[in-house]
């Protein structure tokens, strides 16, 4: 089975090539207030936050205390930020199945 890296998932590229770094919950970029990559930032929370952390860590979607923060991208890589509680991870990493990160989320 083919390991998926964040360079093949297609919203990555799609906001690579529009120069987007950062997409937040409710304002889906850092710069001004904008839905114009709201499916985008969708997206992403669906297939990593959803289907691989809340998965990972048995997390029910519907009914949790958790919150994701921003989607963003430093040096390179893309990362996601929690705010409750507050930790962060490559995008990278969740998809190589590495939680390590994201530890306290087996806790909240």
């Amino acid at each position: 089975m083919e390991i998926l890296t964040a360079k093949k998932l297609s919203v990555l590229n799609k906001l690579d090539r529009a120069g987007v770094e950062c997409l937040q919950f409710d304002a889906y970029n850092e710069v001004e207030y904008s839905e114009k990559y709201q499916q985008e930032y969708i997206d992403l929370f669906e297939k990593i936050v959803v289907n691989r952390v809340f998965k990972h860590f048995n997390i029910d979607p519907q009914n949790n205390e958790t919150i994701v923060n921003y989607f963003g991208k430093e040096d390179g890589k893309w990362f996601v930020s929690f705010y409750e509680p507050a930790v962060d991870t490559t995008i990278d990493k969740i998809l190589k199945n590495d939680y390590s990160d994201l530890e306290e989320l087996s806790h909240w």
